[in-house]
């Protein structure tokens, strides 16, 4: 009878055991399955950065598609491509003494690390942060300039348009949400720093495609993207 406490002990201390490693057990197997259930595949979009832009500022016009490739759970390929027209109109004549026209694309293509964890199935928010590398190809030219000058009297000239390239890494940070399936919305914060130029002459590009204005070794940009994800496999590998 003595035996019967030290028994009952050691069954009580195993079911808690048991009881214990079947808990961590299905809490695990939860979080797989939160996590492998995402789906794997490319989303394409629009940056509404450039039609924003054009509301203040209409000699401007730009445009971009962004895309996004979960490579893994936490990993994301980001690129971007697109275009931007610029002329000075008659209205800005007075204030800028000169005409310039500028017409060029650009490439984007970086990593993102999205560092949103959260254990709830059907949750695909991200909030991410990442690096990119940029390349602008613009041609770009002035029709006529004046510089002005009191004592050797006013110099106007013209310079015809030239070729230039202009390279830039950029750091971005932002949130992105699912609105609907499969159909996301997202802001980021762009610091991009100018990193090379083959400007051979002496115009200073008024603005680069896709990193902002050309006399600026540092651009603050801000990007607001809508795009719809296209999956090509249920899981995650």
């Amino acid at each position: 009878m003595a035996k019967l406490p030290k028994i009952f002990s050691s069954i009580f201390i195993s079911f808690l055991l048991i009881q214990s490693t079947v808990n961590s057990q299905n809490k695990e197997s939860k979080n797989l399955l939160s996590r492998d259930s995402n789906p794997q595949g490319i989303t394409l979009g629009l940056n509404l950065e450039g039609p924003i832009g054009y509301l203040f500022d209409k000699d401007k016009s730009a445009f971009s598609m962004v895309t996004h490739i979960n490579l893994s759970s936490n990993w994301f390929f980001r690129g971007e491509a697109g275009f931007e027209n610029l002329t000075f109109s008659d209205r800005h004549a007075e204030e800028r003494n000169y005409q310039y026209q500028s017409n060029g694309s650009f490439l984007k293509a970086g990593l993102l690390y999205d560092f949103f964890n959260v254990d709830e199935p059907g949750n695909n928010d991200n909030i991410f942060i990442g690096l990119s590398y940029g390349f602008a190809l613009q041609e770009h030219g002035s029709q006529s300039f004046l510089i002005k000058n009191d004592y050797w009297g006013d110099y106007q000239a013209s310079m015809t348009n030239y070729f230039l390239q202009t390279h830039w890494l950029e750091l971005i940070a932002g949130p992105r949400t699912e609105i609907m399936k499969n159909l996301y919305m997202g802001w980021t914060l762009n610091i991009r720093v100018k990193v090379f130029q083959d400007n051979s002459k002496a115009l200073i590009p008024f603005s680069i495609p896709g990193y902002g204005s050309g006399d600026k070794n540092i651009n603050l940009g801000f990007s607001y993207i809508i795009e719809y994800f296209i999956p090509w496999n249920k899981k995650r590998k």
